[in-house]
């Protein structure tokens, strides 16, 4: 997928992070399952900072075959209900999961399917636009914008 991609922290810093996000999941009464350790390292630990489910699970199985797809799905769906996950469809497939350690949004173009993520600021005069025009006060995490890229135009 183009566009961005997550960057590896040390090993160090996807320990504590990892341990911050359990920790999350603890203090709202969630049980820490070695599957659901696993599935917050896959994705702190991912090539891209969007992944599909499936990408998750085979990094998750590669490891731990034990641990099933129904595991990924209902540890996303926790991880999300608590806003450290986000989900957006970027209309090239599956739903893509993402860590919500940054806002962010996406220029997805309809041909090549090639993403490009854009900062959040790049959204303000859209937001004050939508609140002067429609009393509608946007609050979005993250949007997907299609449309077609330079290359494809």
């Amino acid at each position: 997928m183009a566009g961005q991609h997550h960057r590896h922290p040390h090993d160090h810093d996807v320990d504590a992070e990892l341990e911050r996000i359990l920790s999350a999941l603890r203090d709202d009464g969630g049980r820490v399952t070695t599957g659901r350790r696993a599935v917050v390292r896959a994705l702190l630990t991912a090539d891209d900072h969007h992944v599909t489910a499936e990408d998750i699970a085979a990094t998750v199985q590669r490891d731990h075959p034990d641990v099933h797809l129904s595991t990924v799905y209902r540890t996303l769906e926790a991880l999300e209900s608590r806003g450290i996950v986000g989900r957006v469809n970027l209309g090239t497939g599956s739903a893509v999961h993402h860590l919500m350690d940054h806002a962010h949004h996406h220029l997805v173009c309809d041909v090549c399917g090639s993403v490009t993520e854009v900062d959040d600021d790049a959204f303000t005069e859209l937001r004050a636009e939508m609140e002067r025009r429609y009393g509608f006060a946007m609050s979005p995490q993250h949007l997907a914008v299609a449309g077609r890229c330079a290359d494809c135009r």
